[in-house]
């Protein structure tokens, strides 16, 4: 059996190459690219744990894994596993996955930007990382790339926010290696290596001056149409001065385009090397002269070559090199460089060639012509044109020019070969300028001439036509012979031996402007000279040219110089070819060359017979010398040649210092030789002169131009210097220069300066010289020498200790250098000395003297000597570190210079730390470290205490203060702590170093991303602590000082809670770093408080109750450890204060503040909660027998308090959670009330409830809560203190303005009844108490305009919903609790359930309303029951009085309300077809445990009752309510007679017409037969109450209609008249029966419950068809028989339509009927009053005018009636009614209609805001005047206008369910279908529902208006049918509820009547017959219009 065996250290890490999702118990799931340590191994398998749960170890397979080579550190039990990568890679690899987290929350929040640059940034990274994986880079290459990314890294990190990385030369810095000073140096950097990287992470160049400049250009295309061979230079030109300043790049083509020479095909390539700075601040253009080779005259038609070829002009190109610096700045990294187009153009004349570009640049484009150009001769180098011109639209035939590419490098030129080789290795060409740059370089050997023909002037000989001259050059030297190849047309092709200009046609007055280089070697420039030959090139005698003149020049002048820079005008020679002419002593030695030439008249007459000379003819050439071999400085050649001329040595020694430094550094080696020659010659006499000059030569090369020729200076001393004995002479002038500045003027004090920065290379000499010396005498005259020196050193002290002003200046020049000599010194002298002669200089400048450069520049010396090479010896440093703490802690002290003073601290620290790493030094640095404590650590913490933290030296200074903490040992904590014996300097110190730590702590010095060193410092900080404490409990324990220890305490607190140690806030990868190196330093911190608190013992009352706040903010941190450790001290705070002062309410009362606080800090979590109560609650029941009760209920308390505070924290953030917010500040508020009566913490958190009402402007909710305040105050002269809300005042006047704006919240929230209370009681201090008259007049007007807004102000109607809340998930205020919710006005349930869907997106909304079982109470899901609440109202008197206003009512039905009911039908009994038999009412009751409105817009439900209400009281509620309704609107009429009767003729057409009164037979058939009498015995009254009831109908309709046949209009009289014929035939039915009659239709009814008291609409219950054994109606039934619309039977198509009566039209109210015996007698006497005027019912208003609380409760009608949206995927129209092709309707449709009452509104969909403006019609059913009835088949149908007609018939369907207990389900109640007993017709389907007003309507007078009844238009088989469009100008009304049972029952339905829910049993039985058959109903009637004169006005 295989066994688990440790893997060795190749198999300790790996990387997962796939997902591996474990199913064994012990098994780790993997994810690809996770990294894994393995522990163990096992036949396949491995064992061990991800790198990124740490925690978790278990099994894997080893198949997912890929091994890595990895470095193992202490193998066992606690070993480490790291992999050897390139730490660059490493890095790579854990930013990016870092980042991956952070790029999705990018995505999730929305920051587009952000989220696409990061994304382009880690595939950048990406591929970066795969390049330098592949080992295919060199060294340098990796270098370069390895800075890219972390360039890119770091710019990232800044974008993302996250931590800056500490980085020298690219790698992250070693903490463990680097000081506290250097990290915080490093930091600093970075920081502003990170800000200045461009946004595509690539780091912008260095700030550091860059002398010298290259510009690399390409020659990439060809396109111009030469046809003959070219040649092309490029040359750099200045168009401010109008010179070329650069050689020229020469590029030779051939006809068709291509290189002279193939091997540079793919070369065309130069760099424009050495420019300055100040070329590139010039106007610099690039300038392409361009020439053809070939015949004088070009002619395309000819192919034959000449023999002969001449250059001649052809065209210009230039380009801004500007253009070039702004495309550079714009381009990304890594791009290829831009191309640019040269245009070419040639000039009108060509003899202006020679100023084309200038013509070009000056844009005088009439002198200049554009060339075209031919595909023919189009070449790309190597291959394409490029891409921007390829994609342009014209074609390549049009391009005319050249396409190059440009780019500027920057350094010298060996860095740039180095950084970028691969250009040079493509055999680039360097194009120098003309001239020495602005840098000369040592060994930049130079010896060119460039001459520069100009112009010439020739005579015409006689001729009309100008010559075509060629000017030939050639260099002869000294014996005659032309030198070979030492002339260059330009750069880039091979040196010739003669140059022959261009050619210009026909021009005797040629102008060339053309430069030529002359490379002649210094051995032959003596004597040599420059022949130019001047011939004619005749276009008549072919391959001809003719000599005729000739001129020339030598190259050096008589004194030995050579040609000067400058213009040359040059004789012209008239000659022929001959044998005279190739002599050239024939003309040398007889001619003159120019008119400056020193050739005598005899030469000029004795060859003027061979060569005449004619005057007007000239030559004019400029030359430019670049040579470091040759001068044309005579002074320089006279001190050169000085033993020529001895006498004028002094002379030649003063001109030498105004010799141009040039000169000087070409001739520096031989200059110096010269001097210290002289010097040698005659040291008294050229001494003090040549010292001078010598100082001055050093002092030239200190400039930047001359600056690397100090290695020249270098090089020669070691190499070349010979001066053996000049070092006297150089003491002694140093000496006498040093003292004579004492005591002399400013002139002397100038030279010492000059001197004294010379100094370096004067002692260099100096010292070169002694060894010289030694080495020559063996070391003779070594004690004089030391004396010497010793002398010059007593000088050098001497000038530094003398106080005065006037030596200021040369004291800091002094101390500037100073340092410079410090390696000199050690080759002649040792250690000890060296560093007392620099000891001695530093100790000579007085601490006490006030001149501030002097001490900055003292320090800056101190601070090069602590960097010099000397400090790093140990003999050396131990003298000269005593020396420099004297001075710094001298400065310090005075807090002098202290930038300096600290940056040199710094810099001593930073050493002792690199030492510190050798072992060999450890007790050298013990010492070290020891006098740094004794000399600064004092002044140190002093500083740190004072200093100015927003400044630049804060910083560095705390980090030389952790540095210098970081070097101590507990050895130097012991001496430090001993050496403070006296107790008050030992508590001072304490109590300074603990204050300081606090600043530390606070870390404002230091950024917030700059984690490494906030890291570090705590490290250092939890250290020393250590220490000190130590000290703390040893000496302040017994002698107690509680101040000392309470700072202590205050330390630790802050040091433990602060952000940076928060490691749970980090991101992982962050938090492992810092655990990685440093643990949770948070565990040990919290441990020493623990000790430090337990060794308090007596003493720890004196920390009560202020240590509570800061133990408990400890025990808050999320360290389980630590929280075990700490929340015990919380029992024995508690024990203490309890045993001294009996109680421990001191400590209570501090916990319960504090934890308010730090709970609101986002501090604490449920596990800290149950640790604190399982924790203490032990401790409590365990120890504390005596009060172990009050404990114990303190500990339950606070434990209730943390579930409050966090639940409030966890909703305090984002708009959605606003309404947990309140119901969590409610909580609270409550809790400091109610449960520990905090009246400090009761009233915060009302002004936190009342600022978040107003921010939601629930003005009225915000007006209630700060009534709580003001209930809390009386009327009082009591002065209360001043707190955050209000200043200090007297009670009364703080109540007075609490009133004040608790009554203009009410005004904003039109609650002005709650309002008119608080005015008078206002109004009653103003007029009896203050008599503040002004105030009174002002309160009185405020009340009497709350009066008059309560009978004119519209207020919309708002929507009461129960609402329950199961599950654990709930926060504990609202788990497994019901509330009542008041909606926001005109919200639908639809729209509320989507609201709270948005507050609680993880819940799960039932659709029932049933009781839920324990499972899903206890279940860790969120469920959300929702369904409509009736309101009760509680003011019944005022309900109840007919003449109350009914805007006055409508207030009262649904405000001051804590009852709300609703309704949930429940079947008793066995099957019926008549349901009302045995449907009951199950009505709930609920209380809620405060009224609405109130501090909230929602509340508990406090307590719930449920009664049952039985059928027969149904039926007589129903037809009670009707008849009442009837009789107000008859008792409205008869009192205004103006009012429109639209209502009136709905109700009385719904109550008389026959198609919706079926329910009396139905009636009639449950309660009137026989056997139901017998049966209930004790319903003999109420069933004699129903008879009457409908008895008494009909006198009601007598009277409504004699009061409608007297105010209807023309347009309403036939409507009256079928009511007369229709009611007359009803009177004769029911006189016949003498009872009621049972009515029968064919129509169904609709039959909707009046709200009632519950200001709600109620639901349709739709009447049940007969069943087919019933008897068919009589012939008198038949005859009353009306249908407003023609019925056409087919079965074709049915349609589920279902929709909502519009917000603006008034419900009809409900009355209470007998009361049932079941309630309490005092709610049976109630009688209500009915007086409702729906004229003056406001929108939305459904809440019946009287009705009785208790007969509500008992007998209420269903509350709701709306909108029903299917839940079915079939499609809804425009309005959002839904169309169901698939449902049908039935007779138990009736039960679906009374389920909805107030429970069955379970989340209905969301509908559109126009269903608010559907058809208003409210289907009465347990409250109408009539019962339904049954439709009957109709026989007869009335004519109605054509208008109304419809073609297409369609029947109205709707479904129910009824659960398996019996009960209907209230979200999904669909009909039970009878059995169909023969084919039903089917009306017509009303189209549209949305009744659309006249637009003479409320103009005109009432109008008849009906329902538009377009037909739906059939649609195609599989598909749903369309709505049309509604006709414009169709009439259609807004009709009140009281008619609504005129309507089909299918039209409206209750919200939830459609359902998703699976039909119900009985459903099931019968779904055969549904699909075979549908049920049918009678049209829809017409309807009557209602005035509609306010209707959008109440919109």
């Amino acid at each position: 059996m295989a066994t688990w065996s440790p893997t060795p250290p190749h198999k300790k890490y790996g990387v997962a190459i796939d997902n591996y999702v474990s199913k064994l118990p012990c098994g780790v799931n993997l994810q690809i690219g996770e990294t894994v340590q393995i522990l163990e191994e096992c036949a396949g398998w491995y064992r061990g744990f991800s790198l990124r749960n740490k925690e978790k170890k278990g099994v894997f397979p080893a198949s997912y894994v890929h091994l890595k080579e990895a470095k193992v550190e202490n193998i066992g039990q606690y070993e480490t596993v790291s992999p050897v990568e390139n730490p660059t890679v490493l890095e790579v690899t854990s930013v990016l996955r870092e980042w991956g987290q952070m790029w999705k929350r990018l995505y999730v929040e929305r920051h587009s930007q952000l989220f696409h640059t990061v994304k382009k940034l880690m595939l950048e990274l990406i591929q970066m990382r795969r390049q330098l994986m592949s080992g295919t880079l060199t060294q340098d290459q990796i270098r370069e790339l390895k800075l890219r990314i972390t360039s890119k890294i770091d710019w990232g990190n800044r974008k993302l926010g996250l931590d800056l990385v500490p980085r020298i030369d690219g790698e992250v810095v070693d903490v463990d290696r680097t000081s506290a000073v250097q990290l915080y140096q490093v930091h600093i950097r970075s920081q502003q290596d990170t800000q200045n990287s461009s946004s595509r992470g690539t780091v912008r160049k260095s700030k550091k001056k860059v002398l010298s400049h290259h510009l690399y250009f390409i020659l990439k295309n060809f396109a111009c149409n030469v046809g003959e061979d070219t040649d092309i230079f490029f040359s750099l030109y200045d168009a401010i001065e109008n010179k070329f300043i650069s050689e020229r790049f020469h590029v030779k083509l051939t006809k068709n385009g291509l290189p002279v020479n193939v091997e540079r095909l793919h070369s065309l390539s130069a760099f424009f090397i050495d420019l300055g700075n100040q070329d590139l601040a010039r106007e610099l253009y690039m300038v392409a002269h361009i020439f053809r080779i070939g015949k004088m005259v070009y002619s395309s038609g000819e192919s034959k070559k000449s023999s002969v070829q001449y250059r001649r002009p052809y065209g210009c190109a230039v380009m801004s090199i500007q253009e070039v610096l702004v495309a550079q700045a714009d381009q990304s990294e890594g791009q290829e460089d831009k191309e640019f187009l040269m245009k070419v153009y040639s000039c009108n004349n060509e003899n202006e060639m020679w100023q084309l570009h200038e013509n070009i640049i000056r844009k005088q484009l009439g002198k200049v012509n554009l060339q075209g150009s031919s595909y023919d001769t189009i070449v790309s180098f190597p291959l394409l044109l490029p891409a921007g011109l390829q994609a342009n639209n014209r074609s390549s035939r049009d391009l005319t020019g050249m396409v190059v590419s440009m780019s500027l490098l920057h350094g010298e030129l060996a860095q740039v070969r180095q950084e970028n080789a691969f250009l040079f290795n493509k055999g680039v060409t360097l194009v120098r300028k003309l001239g020495f740059s602005d840098v000369i370089m040592p060994g930049d050997i130079r010896n060119d001439l460039y001459v520069t023909l100009e112009r010439a002037e020739f005579e015409k000989g006689g001729k009309t036509t100008g010559k075509n001259v060629e000017v030939t050059m050639v260099v002869l030297g000294e014996d005659g012979e032309v030198l070979q190849e030492c002339i260059s047309l330009g750069e880039g092709e091979l040196y010739t031996s003669e140059y022959q200009s261009y050619v210009l046609y026909h021009n005797n007055n040629p102008r060339w402007g053309e430069t030529i280089k002359l490379a002649v070697p210094i051995d032959k420039f003596y004597g040599s000279h420059l022949r130019f030959e001047f011939r004619h090139c005749s276009t008549k005698d072919k391959d001809v040219k003719k000599l005729f003149a000739f001129a020339f020049t030598p190259l050096m002048i008589g004194d030995g110089t050579t040609l000067q820079d400058r213009q040359h005008e040059l004789f012209v020679y008239k000659c022929e070819e001959n044998v005279k002419f190739h002599s050239p002593a024939m003309y040398l030695t007889n001619l003159p060359s120019s008119g400056e030439d020193t050739i005598g008249t005899i030469g000029l007459s004795e060859g003027g017979a061979t060569f005449p000379r004619s005057p007007k003819e000239t030559f004019v050439i400029s030359t430019v010398v670049c040579s470091t071999k040759l001068t044309q400085n005579v002074d320089l050649l006279g001190l050169l040649k000085w033993k020529a001329h001895p006498d004028r040595v002094q002379d030649t020694l003063q001109r030498l210092t105004r010799v141009d430094g040039e000169d000087i550094v070409k001739f520096l080696h031989d200059i110096l030789d010269t001097l210290f020659a002289i010097m040698d010659e005659n040291t008294e006499k050229y001494g003090k002169q040549v010292f001078q000059v010598l100082v001055f030569i050093i002092d030239m090369l200190h400039s930047e131009k001359f600056q690397h020729f100090r290695e020249v200076l270098d090089t020669y001393i070691q190499k070349h210097f010979a001066g053996a004995l000049v070092y006297k002479e150089l003491i002694a002038s140093f000496k006498r220069t040093l003292d004579t500045s004492v005591t002399s003027g400013m002139d002397k004090q100038e030279q010492a300066q000059n001197m004294l920065k010379a100094i370096e290379y004067i002692f260099k000499f100096i010292i070169q010289s002694r060894v010289l010396y030694g080495r020559a005498t063996c070391g003779q005259e070594a004690e004089s020498f030391k004396d010497d020196f010793m002398t010059m050193f007593t000088s050098i002290n001497r000038v530094l200790a003398q106080p005065v002003e006037a030596l200021l200046q040369v004291q800091v020049t002094l101390l500037k250098y100073f340092h410079s000599i410090y390696d000199e010194l050690l080759r002649l002298f040792d250690l000890h000395e060296v560093a007392r002669f620099i000891a001695n200089a530093v100790d000579s400048i007085p601490l006490d003297h006030n001149m501030t450069l002097l001490n900055q520049t003292k320090l800056k010396c101190i601070e090069h000597t602590i960097k010099a090479n000397i400090f790093r010896e140990t003999v050396s440093r131990a003298i000269l570190l005593s020396t420099c703490l004297r001075h710094l802690s001298h400065h310090m002290r005075q807090k002098q210079e202290l930038k300096l003073g600290v940056a040199a601290v710094g810099d001593i620290i930073i050493l002792i730390q690199e030492l510190s790493h050798d072992q060999s030094m450890s007790s050298v640095v013990q010492e070290n470290v020891q006098l740094l404590v004794d000399s600064l650590l004092e002044l140190m913490f002093q500083g740190v205490m004072t200093i100015d933290r927003t400044g630049e030296v804060a910083g560095h200074y705390v980090s030389c203060l952790i540095g210098l903490l970081g070097l101590m040992n507990e050895e130097h904590y012991r001496c430090l702590l001993e050496g403070l014996t006296d107790r008050k300097k030992l508590r001072d110190f304490l109590l300074r170093i603990f204050i300081v730590f606090r600043e530390l702590v606070k870390q404002d010095h230091f950024p917030r991303d700059w984690v490494t060193m906030r890291m570090l410092t705590n490290n250092v900080v939890l250290t020393a602590l250590q220490y000190f404490s130590q000290a703390l409990t040893e000496t302040f324990l017994f002698m107690f000082d509680q101040q000392l220890w309470s700072s202590y305490f205050g330390l630790a607190v802050a040091f433990l809670t602060q952000a940076s140690l928060q490691l749970e806030s980090f991101t992982e990868a962050k938090r492992n770093k810092i655990l990685e190196k440093y643990c949770d330093m948070r565990v040990p911190m919290g441990f020493e408080i623990l000790s430090m608190w337990q060794s308090l013992g007596e003493h720890k009352l004196n920390f009560l109750p202020g240590m509570v706040g800061s133990f408990l903010e400890i025990s808050l941190v999320p360290e389980t450890e630590l929280r075990k450790a700490l929340i015990p001290v919380f029992h024995d705070m508690m024990e203490c204060e309890q045993a001294t002062r009996g109680s421990f309410k001191e400590v209570e009362c501090e916990m319960i503040d504090k934890l308010d606080i730090l709970i609101s800090q986002d501090k604490g979590d449920d596990e800290y909660r149950e640790l604190f109560h399982s924790i203490l609650l032990d401790r409590v029941q365990i120890e504390n027998a005596d009060w172990q009760e009050t404990a114990g209920s303190f500990v339950n308390s606070m434990t209730r308090l943390l579930e409050r505070l966090l639940d409030y924290r966890h909703v305090m953030k984002g708009s959605e959670n606003r309404d947990k917010r309140m119901g969590c500040t409610v909580s609270l508020l409550h809790f400091y009330h109610s449960d520990i009566q905090r009246e400090e913490m009761y009233i915060r958190y009302i002004y936190k409830l009342h600022d978040m009402h107003k921010e939601a402007e629930n003005y009225t909710e915000a007006g209630f809560t700060l009534l709580l305040h003001a209930h809390m105050l009386n009327w009082t002269c009591l002065m209360l203190p001043d707190d955050e809300w209000y200043p200090r005042q007297q009670e009364r006047e703080r109540k007075e303005k609490i009133y004040v704006m608790v009554i203009e919240y009410f005004d904003k929230g039109k609650s002005w009844e709650n309002g008119i209370p608080l005015c008078k009681e206002l109004a009653e201090q103003y007029e009896k108490k203050s008599f503040e008259y002004a105030k009174l007049s002002h309160i009185l007007q405020t009340q009497a305009h709350f009066f008059e807004n309560i009978l004119t102000e519209l207020r919309p109607e708002r929507p009461f919903y129960r609402v329950g809340y199961y599950g654990k998930k709930f926060p504990f205020f609202l788990r497994n609790k019901t509330f009542v919710y008041q909606g926001q006005p005109y919200e639908k349930i639809q729209d509320f359930s989507q609201r709270l869907q948005t507050e609680f997106p993880n819940a799960s909304f039932m659709t029932h309303n049933l009781p839920l079982d324990d499972e899903v109470i206890n279940s860790d899901v969120e469920y959300i029951q929702i369904c409509k609440a009736t309101p009760v109202p509680n003011d019944s008197e005022i309900l109840q009085d007919q003449t109350v206003p009914e805007k006055i009512a409508s207030y009262y039905r649904a405000n001051n309300i804590d009852t709300f009911i609703f309704d949930r039908p429940v079947h008793k009994g066995g099957k019926d077809e008549n349901l009302f038999k045995n449907m009951w009412l199950e009505r709930t009751i609920m209380v809620t445990t405060s009224t609405l409105p109130g501090i909230l817009k929602w509340f508990e439900v406090k307590s719930v009752q449920v009664v049952e209400i039985s059928p027969i009281e149904t039926a007589i509620q129903t037809m009670d309510n009707m008849n009442k309704e009837l009789r107000s609107l008859i008792h409205q009429h008869t009192t205004d007679q103006t009012r429109g009767v639209q209502i009136l003729s709905m109700r009385l057409n719904g109550v008389i017409d026959a198609a919706v009164n079926g329910g009396i037979s139905k009636y009639q058939e449950a309660f009137f037969e026989d056997d139901y009498i017998n049966a209930h015995p004790e319903d003999q009254q109420l069933v004699q109450r129903l008879k009457g009831l409908v008895m008494e109908q009909v006198s009601v309709l007598e009277s409504g209609l004699a009061i409608h046949g007297k105010l209807a209009p023309a347009e309403v009289v036939p409507l009256h008249r079928k009511m007369v014929e229709m009611f007359t035939a009803m009177k004769a039915s029911l006189a016949g029966q003498n009872s009621p009659s049972l009515w029968h239709t064919q129509k169904r009814l609709s039959v909707a419950s009046a709200p009632g008291a519950l200001g709600q609409r109620s639901s349709s219950i739709p009447s049940i068809p007969p069943s087919p054994e019933k008897k068919p109606a009589s012939p008198l039934s038949k005859s009353l028989q009306s249908p407003l619309f023609p019925v056409k039977t087919t079965t074709s198509k049915t349609y589920a339509i279902s929709t909502q009566p519009p917000a603006s039209v008034p419900t009809t109210p409900a009355s209470a009927v007998a009361p049932s015996p079941l309630l309490p007698e005092k709610r049976r006497n109630s009688t209500p009053n009915t007086n409702n005027t729906p004229a003056d019912t406001p929108v939305n208003q459904s809440v019946p005018t009287h009705v009785s609380r208790d007969s509500v409760l008992r007998h209420g009608s269903d509350p709701s009636l709306g909108i029903t949206r299917t839940q079915s995927p079939d499609r809804t129209d425009n309005r959002g009614f839904s169309l169901n092709s698939t449902t049908t309707s039935s007779a138990s449709s009736i039960t679906s209609s009374v389920s909805q009452a107030g429970g069955d509104d379970s989340v209905p969909p969301a509908l559109p805001a126009r269903v608010k403006r559907a058809s208003a019609v409210s289907l009465q059913s347990l409250d109408s005047g009539l019962a339904p009835s049954p439709p009957l088949t109709p026989n007869r149908a009335v004519p109605t206008p054509a208008s109304l007609q419809s073609s297409d018939t369609s029947s109205i369907s709707s479904t129910s369910s009824t659960d398996t207990n019996g009960s209907v389900d209230s979200s999904t109640v669909p009909p039970i279908p009878p059995k169909p007993s023969k084919v039903r017709p089917l009306p017509p389907v009303p189209t549209t529902l949305e009744p659309q007003v006249s637009k003479s309507f409320g103009r005109q007078g009432p109008q008849p208006a009906f329902f538009d009844c377009t037909p739906l238009v059939p649609a195609k088989s599989g598909q749903t049918p369309r709505i049309p469009e509604i006709p414009e100008g169709s009439q259609s009304v807004y009709m009140s509820p009281s008619s609504v049972y005129m309507f089909p029952t299918s039209v409206y339905m209750s919200p939830s009547s459609v359902s998703l829910s699976s039909p119900p049993p009985l459903v099931e039985k019968k779904k055969n017959q549904q699909a075979t058959a549908q049920q049918t109903y009678k049209s829809v009637p017409r309807p009557v219009p209602t005035p509609r004169k306010s209707v959008s006005d109440n919109r």
